[in-house]
């Protein structure tokens, strides 16, 4: 038998032997995912409902910061859910819950990692229930957790404005009277370190509430120093919705609970979130537990297959 090496190709190239096609790019529609992170009194909370109101006209607040983002209800209307205890799943559940809504913003998505309950909590107790006073060992049980927390907000079938707490130093700056004066400098974000590279557009919250960008899509952003973020909201939606809708959409979490979906439905379906990279998408299993929508499937799919048999066979007795 010949290998892969030693098979003929045909006259209009080489033969396929792996699953991998490459096929002609097209500029992609789908939703935003933004980040602001800043030093405290930046502005993020209403630079981000600010945002959020030019991404969309439906917005939901997810409130980790006990209710302040009330006290802008008057500048901007929303839904608002306030959390207080900040395990990974919460915030799963949370963006299913939300998942009818137009636009989510989520302030701050610092509490799921360092709040109360949240992701590095869960690592030292993965780490005292292994019996190990080395944290390598929670980081590799709590990694899956991790991942399902990132892919429910990447997978979200909305807009996602989130904002991150910066930790703060003190320094002594010399102002304009050549005095030392003691100044908070923000440094870096309390999230994982690699979020930026998950967004679509990034930017740090000066204490002036001007937005330094660090990231963006949008390539007249790049660099620059910006004070409108609702204009920033307004060119990012542009820039999101050109191009071939390809996203999350809210319809498949519709069909994937859908007690009348058959095998052959939720099997179609398989193949659409895959194409719309929907699979880590927010969803509740049958005992109300955060799950993935690509495993809600997953778990329906034997049970219409089987029903369907019984169905058959139903037919085929009264026959």
């Amino acid at each position: 038998m010949a290998t892969a090496i030693e098979a003929p190709a045909p006259a209009g190239g080489l033969v396929q032997h792996t699953p991998f096609r490459f096929e002609a790019a097209a500029k992609e529609a789908r939703p935003v995912r933004a980040v602001l992170d800043g030093p405290p009194g930046s502005g993020r909370t209403l630079a981000a409902l600010r945002m959020a109101a030019a991404l969309g006209e439906d917005i939901a607040v997810i409130d980790t910061e006990r209710g302040r983002s009330r006290q802008y209800a008057d500048q901007i209307p929303f839904r608002v859910t306030e959390l207080n205890s900040f395990h990974p799943t919460n915030l799963s559940l949370a963006l299913y819950a939300a998942s009818e809504h137009d636009v989510v913003v989520l302030d701050c998505w610092s509490a799921f990692w360092s709040g109360p309950a949240g992701h590095l909590e869960q690592v030292d107790l993965a780490s005292q229930r292994g019996g190990s006073n080395n944290s390598s060992f929670g980081w590799r049980e709590m990694r899956p957790l991790e991942r399902q927390m990132l892919e429910a907000v990447m997978c979200f079938p909305g807009h996602i404005v989130t904002t991150l707490r910066n930790k703060v130093e003190v320094v002594l700056r010399t102002d304009a009277q050549g005095r030392q004066v003691p100044t908070r400098v923000g440094l870096r974000p309390e999230q994982q370190a690699s979020i930026e590279y998950e967004v679509d557009f990034a930017a740090s919250m000066l204490p002036t509430h001007e937005l330094v960008v660090t990231k963006s899509s949008v390539p007249a952003f790049a660099n620059e120093v910006l004070d409108d973020a609702a204009a920033v909201g307004k060119a990012l939606r542009v820039w999101a919705e050109e191009g071939v809708p390809r996203g999350p959409r809210t319809d498949f979490l519709h069909r994937a609970y859908d007690p009348a979906a058959t095998y052959e439905s939720l099997s179609a379906l398989v193949e659409e979130v895959e194409h719309c990279r929907a699979a880590g998408m927010a969803a509740v299993d049958h005992k109300g537990e955060a799950t993935t929508l690509a495993e809600l499937i997953s778990f329906r799919l034997p049970l219409a297959r089987k029903r369907q048999q019984e169905q058959a066979k139903t037919q085929a007795q009264g026959a």
